[in-house]
């Protein structure tokens, strides 16, 4: 019996050893550290003030956007090929998903946090078309809004 190659030990999924990632890990912490010091102590310690609130905006509300936006609207977008098109390796699917996504956040934003969703919703669409799945995408909203928590609590 031969002893099991590499590629087939390693379980540890590709999207997980991409640098692009990791950029994206370092430069949200950025981010959080710039809100926590330019936003008003405690923005966000509305959200942690039943379990039910803070498990639906760091677990609920990033699986179902992501099903919906980058699985169902991003997903049927790349079918065709106006929106497959690329500009400055952003497909056309990916704006027109991540606009969609600025204008759901809408109803329970402000305007300019709503527009500060989409740099966000964009990587979280880049992800989704590097890897083909929607898991890295639902990864990375999980972490962005457990960042945004993080840095809104006194």
């Amino acid at each position: 019996m031969t002893a099991p190659t590499e590629q087939q030990t390693d379980r540890t999924p590709r999207w997980l050893t991409d640098p692009q990632l990791w950029i994206i890990v370092a430069a949200t912490i950025a981010v959080v550290l710039a809100l926590r010091y330019l936003l008003p102590a405690g923005y966000a310690s509305h959200i942690t003030v039943s379990v039910t609130m803070l498990t639906s905006t760091i677990l609920l509300y990033p699986v179902v956007e992501e099903l919906l936006f980058r699985g169902f609207i991003q997903g049927e977008l790349l079918r065709h090929k106006f929106c497959s098109q690329r500009h400055f390796f952003i497909s056309r699917a990916n704006l027109m998903t991540s606009f969609l996504f600025a204008l759901l956040h809408l109803v329970y934003q402000p305007p300019l946090w709503a527009l500060a969703v989409i740099v966000p919703s964009l990587v979280m669409g880049h992800f989704r078309e590097r890897y083909h799945s929607i898991v890295p995408a639902v990864a990375l909203h999980i972490y962005f809004n457990s960042a945004f928590v993080l840095a809104g609590v006194s």
